[in-house]
C-alpha cells in the first residue's frame, strides 16, 4: 500500500508549508488524485487518520477530489476519458493507449484559520 508512504511525504510538506508561511490552525488540506494515478482515494483517506493520529494535523478536515484521467489511443488517436476499469478504445477497442491526464497527486490547497 504506497498510499501511507505518500501520506507520510504529504504530512512532511503539509507541516514545511506551514512552517515557512507562520500559519497557525491548519483546518483543511485538499489533495487531487487523477483516476489514472493508481492511488487509491479511500486508501489515502485510511492512510492520512494513519500518520496524522496523535499529531497537530489529527482533526484537520482531508478532502479529495478526484480528476477523471484522459487517454489517447495509439490505433486510431481517439482522445478520450479513460475508464481504469476499462481501459480500452470507445471508438476502435484498441488497447494502445498513452495517459494524456490524470496521473497526477497535487497538494491542492492548506486551509490556515
Amino acid at each position: 500500500m504506497h498510499e501511507l508512504g505518500i501520506c507520510d511525504a504529504l504530512l512532511k510538506m503539509v507541516r514545511n508549508i506551514a512552517k515557512e508561511e507562520e500559519l497557525e490552525e491548519i483546518s483543511r488540506i485538499t489533495v487531487e488524485i487523477g483516476t489514472l494515478s493508481g492511488v487509491v482515494p479511500a486508501y489515502m483517506a485510511d492512510c492520512w487518520v494513519a500518520v496524522t493520529d496523535g499529531t497537530e494535523l489529527q482533526d484537520v478536515e482531508f478532502v479529495i477530489e478526484e480528476l477523471e484521467g484522459t487517454a489517447r489511443c495509439l490505433d486510431c488517436g481517439e482522445e478520450f476519458v479513460a475508464d481504469v476499469n476499462r481501459l480500452r478504445c470507445p471508438k476502435c477497442s484498441g488497447e494502445k493507449l498513452t495517459p494524456l491526464t490524470g496521473r497526477d497527486l497535487t497538494l491542492k490547497e492548506i486551509l490556515a484559520t
